[in-house]
């Protein structure tokens, strides 16, 4: 009889695990499956996203190649000298040469008004604080800008001579106008930002005043454009 009782238990602790392993099997699978399928759904979903994007560069590919079949053959005169003239445009526009006009904003620097002692020229704009000004209108994204009515370009300079400040080498005096054309919300926080440009110059009594407008015109770069080799340390030296 008891032979019989731990035979039963013994089949009925089989039978139970093999139920679990059963269930445990059925649930692995089931899992597998779906991370197959959610995979195979990724898959798909890039797959159809890089289709697209090899559609639209093969479409640009066929546009330029046809530009290019157009200046080869000059057939097509008008739309070659259309096409040369767009690219002109959009060069002069990178370099600076063009005027550029939208929304923005108009910093006013201007000297100290009171000076509390001490070495005076603390209390006056230098270069080094409108290059501040103007590093921070990059980083926001000013898509151009000037200094009393001077275009700033890769190849501009902002340097002080003594008291003056000179901008694309020309003199320029207190209180310094920067034009920009961009997000205007974006590069006011940019300038306003804790511990920023004008938190920098409060202390010394620098008057800067930060106003949006709807239009902002900035003027184009006039000077050269000439491209001169750089000094080398042998020649400043000299």
């Amino acid at each position: 009889m008891r032979k019989n009782y731990h035979f039963m238990a013994l089949t009925l602790i089989c039978v139970f695990l093999g139920v679990i392993i059963g269930v445990q099997y059925n649930t692995v699978k089931k899992q597998n499956s779906l991370t197959e399928n959610q995979r195979l759904t990724e898959l798909t979903a890039t797959l159809k996203k890089v289709q697209e994007e090899n559609k639209a560069l093969q479409a640009h590919l066929e546009e330029k190649e046809k530009i290019i079949k157009d200046y080869e053959s000059g057939l097509n005169y008008g739309a070659t000298i259309g096409n040369l003239q767009n690219e002109v445009q959009q060069l002069r526009l990178f370099s600076g040469l063009t005027e550029v006009e939208g929304a923005g904003i108009v910093v006013t620097m201007n000297d100290s008004s009171t000076k509390k002692g001490g070495d005076s020229n603390a209390y006056l704009v230098h270069a080094e604080d409108i290059l501040s000004v103007l590093n921070e209108l990059n980083v926001a994204g000013a898509e151009a800008v000037s200094i009393n009515g001077q275009r700033i370009v890769g190849i501009s300079s902002v340097s002080c001579a003594g008291s003056i400040v000179m901008v694309n080498g020309e003199r320029v005096a207190a209180p310094f106008e920067i034009l920009a054309v961009g997000d205007g919300d974006i590069m006011q926080s940019a300038l306003r930002f804790p511990g920023g440009v004008v938190d920098n110059l409060a202390p010394w009594g620098i008057e800067i005043t930060i106003r949006k407008e709807a239009r902002v015109v900035v003027p184009p770069y006039t000077q050269s454009v000439l491209w001169k080799a750089p000094v080398s340390d042998q020649e400043v030296v000299g």
